[in-house]
């Protein structure tokens, strides 16, 4: 388990969690809201427990903990003093803006954002198909692109002024966490936010 080190409550599992009711247990959360994860760009305020068409969701209710799933994707989770959310992010997540999306609904200027595990540059092998989308963020090596999601939060972050924290563990050549890009596993792993 890795606890952030910015936000209080706030933690991201490896897999040898299976069930998020662990997480539950484990964080003393009486109710779940989760998602229904579609690489959208879908930011939902919620109040209830329910898994939400969305690939992001935030609350104000003190007892609602908020969960993300990903196994290459980055979970990324996100607190001011009022509310908490929870945001699946992978490269189109970026290409579409979600994580701007959501920092609107959130005051920035008290805005903590902690970003687990996830497919780090030095595995995270992309075309030119997605690499036109962000040459900023790829670099080439022995001739192929790899990305870089987590620069383009972290200089996001020079340019609204939040706080970030970013995991350097890469779940593709990590051995403790689920990677679909390792091995197409329908298995994920848990980022969990709660009040």
């Amino acid at each position: 388990m890795i606890e952030s080190k910015l936000i209080p409550k706030a933690l991201f599992s490896d897999k040898s969690v299976k069930s998020v009711n662990n997480l539950k247990d484990y964080a003393g959360i009486e109710y779940i809201a989760s998602m229904n994860q579609t690489h959208s760009d879908i930011v939902t305020f919620v109040k209830s427990s329910a898994v939400y068409d969305s690939d992001g969701i935030y609350t104000e209710e003190p007892k609602l903990g908020l969960v993300v799933q990903t196994a290459d994707c980055m979970p990324i989770l996100l607190s001011d003093k009022k509310r908490i959310g929870a945001i699946h992010s992978g490269w189109r997540g970026l290409k579409n803006n979600i994580l701007e999306k959501a920092i609107k609904k959130f005051d920035v200027n008290e805005l903590s954002i902690s970003i687990g595990p996830h497919a780090q540059s030095c595995c995270y092998e992309v075309k030119e198909d997605v690499k036109k989308y962000f040459n900023d963020y790829t670099e080439l090596r022995d001739g192929m692109f790899f990305l870089n999601m987590s620069k383009a939060l972290k200089d996001l972050s020079e340019k609204e002024g939040f706080q970030v924290e970013v995991s350097s563990i890469c779940t593709i050549c990590n051995s403790s966490y689920n990677s679909y890009r390792e091995n197409k596993t329908s298995s994920r792993q848990f980022g969990v936010i709660w009040k």
